[in-house]
């Protein structure tokens, strides 16, 4: 029970003490003890606080810049933990948001939820320079086609040179493994057996909550139009992937197809959308060197082929015959410029793209032309998921603009399948069919959709019509005022929308995953123990079965790559068995003890024994050998 009324020597862990403990994620038990000697002893309660406990390589991540404060102190009840969702980013994410708290709950830690916008969200609470500014949040991972196509995008998120890694996760162990497999650009076998080992590693250290991969739910209307693509991950209506776009056939004299989205476009700039709707709609208007295939295999865009001439050296051909949207030739000299302006003005869409570019060289211009890539190192996923990130822009719209960041074109001009015609922020977005591009010839589209690809001129053009919210575009659309959804839907109101003649409900499966971050510089979730035994208390078959009505696919473990990318994936990771009974002995074992039902921190030699185990971050009571303190 609670002995918060007993006096006792304790020891304390602040920012400034914790300095000479820098590196330690990932040691061994002894270095781990021994680190503890130079821990301060003082007459006073024992604190931990949060903060970064690695010299991190991203200069903003210090403990002048925490964002947020929570503290762990010996012997009394653990304070409330901010768990943040958006509950516009999918119609069932408030319930999710509750399984969470149900979870934390059985812990014995109180919970106050924080729902905010979804860009907000993205915008306020997921800041690359400092990580995380809440201790849980969740994520449902966008379908971007370069997820679907390597394990980098999930991966390399644990790295602490990544801003991607918003939850501060630092593992030396791990962090060796991922640069040892992102430069293993030629042995594709070594370097799926590292990306299965990573997996399985970070898995048993519970790093976050992997939910699973939920089924992708529209509908549409398929009387008047034929030629859904149900792609994975963004099924035949969202923004991600052009398949179904390109291979529609109107079955009426109606010709321009309406999408019905609830999310406006901030602008019109690609390459500086910041992953707004913007950088997904225009794609229908640009090109990048190559594309993804509704079978998540890589395919030709802009580029034909590429050859690697050594580890750190990529040439490719590109397209012959290529027209910008306003008469002028593509060729090489867009290639390199556009690559040269997102280096030059930080453009963060392209990013993951750029980032192992050291320069561009035109090569050739006869044809279509040829291009070298000089990377500054190897780079295992460049002719994966970045080819298929770029975007290429034309130089002679582009050359002049002083600010590309702040520019938002007018008359927006790209190589793509459609070509602007229209937009009005915040109610429509229209472009329509530029049948000089490669899409449009049967042949290619048959090789590229296989069974799904169905013979005709296609449509003429497309229209995003901003609707207020799902009930009124579930409306609109049986009232035939739009003919699709543009976004996931629960499984009941796919149903609903399907009861009206013509109208369908569409299933395609996930390669993105749902999943529930938790801050590492959290002095609670950076105890293994704790994490641990918040895994055994997630109960993710119960939230599948009951909310998403059984259409999603579990994560094994705590594992965010899809069994669709089964080049890549471990079916072998060990699950959690879900056992709230096993997560509260867990605790009571690492000497935490409850008062009521609130959870307490640990005293006295198990008090200590917290401290080791938050200063490793990667290791339990049984790594570390601590006693039994139940």
């Amino acid at each position: 029970m609670n002995g918060g009324n007993k006096v006792s020597r304790r020891r304390v862990l602040t920012a400034a003490s914790i300095a000479g403990a820098i590196g330690l994620t990932g040691i061994s038990t002894g270095a781990a003890r021994s680190s503890l000697d130079r821990i301060e002893m003082q007459e006073d309660d024992g604190t931990v606080e949060t903060q970064y406990w690695n010299d991190w390589p991203i200069e903003t991540k210090n403990n002048d810049n925490v964002p947020y404060e929570y503290e762990a102190v010996e012997g009394a009840e653990v304070a409330p933990i901010v768990v943040n969702f958006a509950s516009d980013e999918e119609p069932w994410m408030r319930e999710h948001a509750l399984m969470v708290q149900r979870a934390l709950n059985d812990l014995g830690v109180r919970v106050e939820l924080d729902d905010v916008p979804t860009n907000v969200m993205y915008d306020e609470y997921w800041p690359a320079d400092t990580g995380h500014i809440v201790p849980v949040t969740m994520n449902t991972h966008g379908p971007d086609p370069q997820r679907g196509l390597d394990p980098n995008p999930f991966l390399m998120r644990m790295h602490p040179e990544t801003g991607g890694n918003y939850y501060n996760y630092w593992n030396e162990e791990i962090t060796e493994l991922l640069d040892e497999q992102k430069t293993e650009v030629e042995d594709t076998e070594r370097r799926a057996e590292l990306a299965k080992e990573i997996q399985q590693k970070a898995s048993e250290d519970a790093y976050l909550l992997a939910i699973g991969f939920t089924d992708v739910i529209t509908a549409a209307n398929t009387n008047k139009w034929n030629g859904y693509v149900p792609t994975p991950g963004n099924g035949t209506t969202r923004d991600s992937f052009i398949w179904t776009q390109v291979n529609l056939q109107p079955q009426s004299d109606d010709t321009t197809w309406v999408k019905g989205i609830t999310a406006s476009m901030g602008g019109l700039n690609i390459a500086w959308a910041a992953g707004g709707p913007e950088a997904k709609r225009l794609t229908n208007l640009y090109d990048g060197l190559f594309d993804a295939s509704p079978q998540l295999e890589i395919v030709p865009g802009l580029a034909t082929n590429a050859d690697v001439v050594d580890p750190q050296t990529i040439e490719m051909d590109l397209r012959e015959g290529v027209n910008w949207h306003d008469g002028e030739s593509f060729g090489p000299d867009d290639v390199k410029f556009s690559v040269e302006l997102f280096e030059e003005f930080n453009a963060p869409e392209m990013q993951p793209f750029i980032d192992p570019i050291d320069s561009v060289e035109v090569l050739s211009s006869n044809g279509g032309g040829r291009v070298r890539f000089n990377l500054s190192e190897p780079d295992a996923a460049f002719l994966t998921q970045r080819v298929v990130r770029s975007v290429i822009l034309p130089k002679h719209r582009w050359e002049d603009v002083d600010n590309p960041a702040r520019h938002n074109p007018d008359q927006p001009v790209g190589t793509g399948p459609f070509r602007f015609v229209d937009w009005e922020q915040g109610t429509r977005f229209e472009v329509e069919k530029w049948d000089q591009h490669w899409m449009w010839d049967e042949e290619v589209r048959q090789e590229l959709l296989g069974d799904h690809f169905v013979s005709g001129s296609g449509i003429d053009g497309i229209v995003w019509a901003n609707v207020g919210n799902v009930d009124a575009l579930i409306g609109a659309l049986r009232q035939g005022d739009i003919d699709a959804i543009g976004t996931t839907l629960a499984n009941s109101q796919a149903e609903r929308a399907a009861r009206t003649d013509g109208i369908e409900k569409q299933v395609s499966k996930n390669f993105a995953p749902l999943d529930v971050h938790l801050s590492h510089i959290c002095p609670l979730l950076r105890d293994k123990t704790f994490r641990k035994a918040l895994s055994h208390t997630t109960d993710k078959q119960g939230f599948v079965d009951s909310v998403l009505e059984g259409r999603a696919t579990i994560s094994k473990g705590q594992n965010l790559i899809s069994p669709l990318l089964e080049q890549w994936h471990n079916p072998d990771v060990e699950p959690y068995e879900y056992n709230p009974e096993r997560g509260q002995q867990l605790l009571q074992q690492a000497g935490y003890t409850m008062e009521g039902e609130i959870l307490v921190w640990p005293e006295g030699e198990a008090w200590d024994a917290f401290v080791t185990r938050v200063e490793d971050g990667h290791a339990d009571r049984n790594d570390l050998d601590q006693p039994d303190f139940s």
